[in-house]
């Protein structure tokens, strides 16, 4: 496996579009994938209580994706017609929905899923892709649901593709040019590097997600169908990204003139399904199983795993937690120690785990 260091730098505030610095150097061997990555850590099997939550409302249904903070978790429903968020309550294990759908003020456009929380300043940052809103987690606790501010990225020559952070100022993620871009939201400049194997028109089949790091300026993605992720350090004029892979998206692209979609195949897998952030560690979930298309539920179990795996900010090893069940999601509680799951089941639910055991 290679770890691959990039740096893009800005000269009097242009965003250069060539690679200034570019190292690759072969390191010790991190085995055949990820999971011989973590061959010395004696995994921790950990039991799990399910938490009785009062929904108002629709009850939760897929819970897709989520985050922790400040005693509330965002949960992402993507599947619901209304709303793409619920907002859980920990204080009193209420639930709401958040993120109401339309083309109304302060409604989300489209049913992208992406959050971050910037955590110095107790905001949520929520995007539908146009817009950008930014909430207070003080009136979030009080159900006050209303943004504070938004804010637009004009994005007709350079799009930002798919998941996106918040970073100290920054918009952090993947663009359709460029595989890793910071926006700076007071000066409206992009720092850019990075290209895609096969050129821009592969770039669907390269896609990430993203999750920013409670108070520095770094953030880690993983990649839900190629064997790797990412550490990106986000300074003054530089993109730093240290990548950990064990292959290259194997993944098509088909274009026409009016959509483009991802083509998969037999060998296709599913790698990093979700991620959760603390101080000290990145928390996987992953999946690795060869994806079943025999049926919507084999398809949708491949994407399932009870198995997390921990790693500090340089990407080294730390742990490795056997769950009790299998999930989609998960969310970490830092201060209380604790990781949260989503159950997949009939009527799903959360599911609490006491991470105060052996490191």
């Amino acid at each position: 496996m290679k770890i691959l260091v990039f740096r893009m730098l800005l000269v009097a505030g242009i965003s250069l579009n060539t690679v200034l610095i570019f190292t690759s150097c072969e390191v010790e061997n991190y085995g055949e994938n990820f999971k011989d990555y973590f061959s010395n850590i004696e995994p921790i099997e950990l039991t799990g209580n399910r938490i009785d939550l009062r929904e108002d409302g629709k009850p939760l249904s897929y819970m897709f994706n989520m985050t922790f903070f400040d005693s509330l978790i965002l949960v992402n429903e993507f599947l619901d017609r209304e709303y793409t968020y619920k907002l859980i309550d920990l204080r009193d294990q209420s639930v709401r929905p958040f993120g109401e759908r339309g083309e109304g003020p302060n409604q989300l456009l489209s049913d992208a899923f992406y959050f971050s929380v910037d955590h110095p300043n107790n905001r949520l940052f929520l995007t539908d892709n146009v817009h950008y809103y930014i909430f207070d987690v003080v009136d979030l606790k009080a159900r006050m649901d209303e943004p504070k501010d938004k804010f637009t990225i004009d994005q007709r020559e350079k799009r930002f593709m798919g998941s996106t952070v918040h970073v100290n100022g920054h918009i952090v993620g993947s663009m359709f040019h460029k595989r890793f871009c910071a926006y700076k939201i007071d000066s409206q400049k992009f720092v850019e590097v990075g290209d895609y194997k096969g050129g821009p028109s592969m770039a669907m089949a390269n896609q990430s997600f993203y999750m920013n790091h409670p108070t520095k300026d770094m953030a880690v993605y993983g990649m839900s169908k190629v064997p790797e992720f990412g550490i990106l350090n986000i300074e003054k004029d530089t993109i730093e990204v240290n990548k950990f892979s064990w292959g290259e998206s194997t993944l098509g692209v088909s274009q026409t003139k009016e959509t483009m979609a991802v083509v998969g195949n037999e060998e296709t897998r599913y790698e990093f399904t979700s991620v959760a952030v603390t101080e000290e560690f990145i928390y996987f979930l992953y999946s690795g199983k060869q994806i079943d298309r025999s049926s919507r539920k084999s398809m949708m179990s491949s994407g399932l795993s009870n198995e997390v795996y921990v790693l500090d900010w340089e990407g080294k090893p730390v742990n490795k937690y056997i769950l009790d069940q299998s999930t989609r999601s998960i969310a970490v509680d830092s201060k209380n120690k604790t990781l949260y799951t989503a159950s997949f089941e009939e009527d799903p639910t959360l599911v609490a785990y006491n991470l105060t055991g052996p490191k």
